[in-house]
């Protein structure tokens, strides 16, 4: 059986089961519910980010990038064997962390992704490191988890862009040059998370749920991917 850095660097990412504690979910949940003014309860806090995201965009993304950066966040992101992975993958004994909550739901394609690579976003840096878990319900393919390209980390594959109003900037990798790799569904519960590679293609699943997904998400770069990582937002 490889190990979890061998599995990470076979494919461009590993899936890593009940590694984070579930006190610190709890602890981001209690951060969320006093940014929101809404009670603890995972639906609670789903439905407040969900009328705050249709009222206010500005707030909302200012919420996401808030909930990226307190302190369990940080210190689910410092995790073992999640920070082992990310310090070795960038040659970096302290690398710099970028954080913020995703949010997913059927009816807002502007915040859905395509297939992409993290490179695209981070021309300067050599790598750049995601950690991405569940923090509210699991994840999985009802309800639009990511799905990974196995092995897919290899090319950096040619690109279109497309600037979607309002929303987020697709640098789209064409289904056709994915075909020979295979699909793998993150299926996440509580306390799983995945690290990938910037390299390692991967798009947004399509959630038939009714719920938004929420998810959250560590960046991991040397000093180039956060303070000049090339990109350029047309």
């Amino acid at each position: 059986m490889k190990s979890d850095q061998a599995q990470f660097e076979s494919d461009g990412f590993v899936i890593l089961r009940d590694v984070i504690d579930k006190e610190l979910i709890m602890e981001l949940r209690q951060y969320a519910s006093d940014l929101l003014k809404c009670d603890v309860a995972p639906s609670s806090i789903i439905s407040a980010m969900d009328k705050l995201e249709d009222s206010n965009q500005e707030a909302f993304y200012e919420f996401a990038n808030i909930m990226g950066e307190v302190i369990p966040a940080i210190k689910i992101a410092m995790v073992s064997p999640i920070f082992d992975i990310a310090k070795k993958a960038l040659g970096c004994q302290n690398p710099h962390l970028m954080g913020s909550v995703f949010f997913n739901k059927q009816s807002v394609t502007r915040l859905q992704y395509d297939w992409h690579q993290e490179k695209s976003y981070y021309p300067n840096a050599e790598e750049v490191i995601t950690l991405w878990y569940p923090w509210l319900t699991p994840v999985n393919e009802q309800n639009g988890t990511m799905v990974m390209k196995k092995g897919g980390h290899k090319i950096y594959f040619e690109l279109e862009r497309e600037n979607v109003p309002g929303g987020l900037t697709q640098m789209r990798i064409k289904d056709y040059d994915l075909k020979e790799f295979e699909d793998v569904q993150c299926d996440l519960d509580i306390g799983d998370a995945i690290v990938f590679s910037c390299m390692s293609p991967h798009r947004t699943g399509n959630n038939q749920s009714g719920t938004p997904r929420t998810t959250v998400l560590t960046r991991y770069s040397t000093a180039e991917g956060k303070f000049d990582s090339g990109w350029v937002k047309e």
